[in-house]
Parts: structure tokens; C-alpha cells; sequence
């Protein structure tokens, strides 16, 4: 099978994370692959360094030359798997009108936000669409998408995430300032305002004054204003040496991710909108118990009491009640981190989500198949002309 992918990112966050690990599990399976995707984007660039194909976007995204790329590059592929909004739009271009030529177009959505009546339009002109929960998934048939075109399939981490030694984690903490022994409670965000960054340090103000508390992002997606508002939020509370905000160096990629979440005690996952929250994927894989946001797609991966703690967010009052509570009993904190690790390893693997993105393609094609008119052999097509009655 080939399979041509399209992302019109030019950060890296849990959407460009999925497409890389997408695309090395469907080369584990022999499928052909091009990525489309921005010049100098941290997506192009690992894709590259992992020895797949790419070919690059120019910015904006919706342009002419991005459109007749993707129609020059639609031939040579039998699945285009469009990543984004944006490269839905430009596969929905490409395709339109080609009728009986026309190659299959599968569409992931991620977000749970709703979609505008321009964005109804073009959800007409998809095969499939792979939402990563079922609440994404009631999102499009909101909007109109039949259900028979709607497959979920949750995000997928590597099997292998998590297992730090303890010295790998002592040594984490020294290089940014903890000791072994310091309660710290951290996450993994693009500061997003959807992903509430000030309640962070409101509900810092009401830890314990030993415990610390770090957000990490990657280091494409550096947002100065917000990251010097919330500094200086903490600094005004006394908060400051307390809080940190770390870049996660795109360059080493979830392995730097690995360090950081394996540094901590317990992880916190705030957002007012969630389509899944991959990341809260990879912390339940390093085997940590999660304070999260009861919204979208979150609670069908965090399962209250059982793979973590789920908390309103539109109201704060739980929250700190549910960090304090992680953090003073360890039982707890095992507990919930090991029946987190055992879920994501039998639900939410890489190597899952690639199958079941690939079952879609071959379903895909076979309804290609099916429903194209067989031609048929020079020995039916004689027959049927020898049995014609002579014209009077």
C-alpha cells in the first residue's frame, strides 16, 4: 500500500508526534510513504533523520503551489491521509472532480472544537475520518459526517516508554534544580490558552511550600508572552523558585520527554478543550498517576480512581485536594500509575493505532475495488459479440 501523509504544522505537538510514530509502524508493515509537510518543520525534520520521504510545503498553507503539489504527488499514492485541518482542506481540493481517478482521502481531527459553516462544507469531501476519541468523534457527526465514515482510534505511544533508572531520574532533578527526595508535580503542554497555564500556579499557591511544580514544552512551540507572565505570577505569589517552565529540545525527541516525565511524582493535565491528550498517553506508559481535566476525550483514557484523578475544569475547588492527596500517599500513587501503565500498554500502543489506521486504508480500497466496473476479458467481450443478433 502507499500512502501519501499531508501536515501543514510547523510546531510539534501531539499531532505531529502521532505522525511520525504512524509512519514508522507502516513502514514496519512495508507500506510505501511521502510525507508533505513545511520546509524546516520539526516533523520534516524526523521524519527525515528516520529515513522516510518527504516533500515540503510553503507557507500558508492554502496556497496554489501547496495545492498542485498535493495533485501532482495524489498519483503516485493509494490513500491520502490528511493530518489537519488545513491538509483536509488542500486533499479536499486536489481530489474534487476527479471522480472514477480519485484516490481515497482519510481525515484525523484531534480537536474537539466546533467547526464553523465553511468547515461543514468541506467535511463532505472525505471517505473516512479517524477521530481519537468518541468525543471528537460526536463532534463530526455534529457537523454532519455519517457514522458509517467515522472510525475512533486513540492516539498510541510506544511500548517501550517509561523503565528510567533512578539515577537517570535523581539526575534529571539535579540538572534543574530538585533533589531526590522533592515532591514535584509537572505536565506536558504547548501553553495553549485552551490549556489553562495560570491555574498552574493558582494551584501552586495551595501545595504544600516543599513541593515544586514544572511545565514542559517543546522547544518549537516557546510562547515568550505567556511564559514570561506566568514567571512573573509566581514570582509575585513567591512562588519562584518553585516553579519552572522547561523547553524540551525538539532535537532529542521523546526520549528528553522520557526524562522529564520520569522525574516526576505526579502528573497534571489542565484544559478547558481535549480532543485525547497524548500526552497524558505517554505519562500513564511511564507508569505515573494523573490529575486531569474531566473533558473531551480525557475521560476515556483516565478513568476516575482507576488510571487517575479526574477534576471539573470549569471549577478549581478539587484540584489541589486531588495533587495533595496523590502526592502524601504513595500507595495510591502506585496503584494508580501501575494500572495506568497495564491500560496504555493494552489499549494504546503505537503498534494498535497503526493497525487499526491501516485496517481503514484497506477498507478503504477494497470499497474502491468493489464498487469499480470490472472489465472484462477479450474472451467474454468475443462471446458476447458472437451472440448478438445480425442488425435488420
Amino acid at each position: 500500500m502507499r500512502v501519501l501523509h499531508i501536515d501543514t504544522g510547523a510546531g510539534w505537538r501531539g499531532g505531529q508526534q502521532q505522525v511520525l510514530w504512524l509512519m514508522e509502524e507502516l513502514r514496519e508493515r512495508g507500506h510505501e510513504q511521502l510525507l508533505l509537510a513545511p520546509a524546516n518543520s520539526p516533523l520534516a525534520a524526523r521524519v527525515r533523520r528516520e529515513g522516510l520521504r518527504v516533500a515540503e510545503l510553503t507557507r500558508p498553507a492554502i496556497s496554489l503551489r501547496n495545492l498542485n503539489r498535493v495533485r501532482r504527488s495524489r498519483w503516485e499514492f493509494d490513500i491520502i491521509h490528511a493530518h489537519d485541518s488545513h491538509a483536509h482542506t488542500l486533499a479536499a481540493l486536489a481530489t474534487f472532480g476527479t471522480f472514477g481517478r480519485r484516490r481515497p482521502v482519510v481525515v484525523s481531527r484531534r480537536v474537539a472544537f466546533p467547526t464553523g459553516r465553511l468547515g461543514r462544507i468541506k467535511y463532505a469531501f472525505a471517505d473516512a475520518y479517524i477521530a481519537i476519541s468518541e468525543s471528537v468523534g460526536r463532534r463530526l457527526l455534529d457537523v454532519g459526517v455519517p457514522a458509517r465514515k467515522i472510525h475512533v482510534i486513540w492516539d498510541g505511544v510506544p511500548a517501550d516508554s517509561g523503565g528510567r533508572s533512578a539515577e537517570e531520574r535523581a539526575a534529571f532533578r539535579a540538572r534543574n534544580g530538585a533533589d531526590a527526595q522533592t515532591p514535584l508535580v509537572g505536565t506536558l503542554t504547548s501553553l495553549a490558552p485552551e490549556k489553562s497555564p495560570g491555574a498552574h500556579v493558582a494551584l501552586l499557591a495551595e501545595l504544600p511550600s516543599t513541593v515544586r511544580l514544572w511545565l514542559a514544552r517543546p522547544a518549537a512551540e516557546e510562547r515568550p508572552e505567556i511564559e514570561q507572565a506566568l514567571q512573573q505570577s509566581a514570582e509575585a505569589r513567591g512562588l519562584g523558585e518553585r516553579f519552572r517552565i522547561l523547553s524540551l529540545d525538539d532535537g532529542t525527541g521523546d526520549d528528553n520527554a522520557g526524562a522529564f516525565l520520569s522525574s516526576l511524582d505526579v502528573f497534571l493535565y489542565l484544559s478547558e478543550s481535549e480532543g485525547l491528550g497524548s500526552a497524558i498517553l505517554l505519562a500513564m506508559a511511564h507508569g505515573l498517576p494523573v490529575v486531569a481535566s474531566r473533558v473531551g476525550g480525557i475521560p476515556e483514557i483516565v478513568r476516575h480512581e482507576e488510571t487517575g484523578l479526574l477534576v471539573a475544569a470549569d471549577s478549581r475547588q478539587d484540584l489541589a485536594p486531588a495533587v495533595r492527596r496523590l502526592l502524601e500517599s504513595e500507595d495510591l500513587r502506585r496503584r494508580l500509575g501501575a494500572a495506568a501503565r497495564e491500560f496504555v500498554l493494552a489499549e494504546a500502543t503505537c503498534d494498535r493505532m497503526a493497525a487499526k489506521t491501516a485496517a481503514v486504508y484497506e477498507e478503504l480500497l477494497r470499497e474502491k475495488t468493489a464498487s469499480q466496473p470490472r472489465s472484462r476479458s477479450a474472451g467474454e467481450r468475443s462471446e458476447s459479440q458472437g451472440s448478438r443478433e445480425p442488425s435488420k
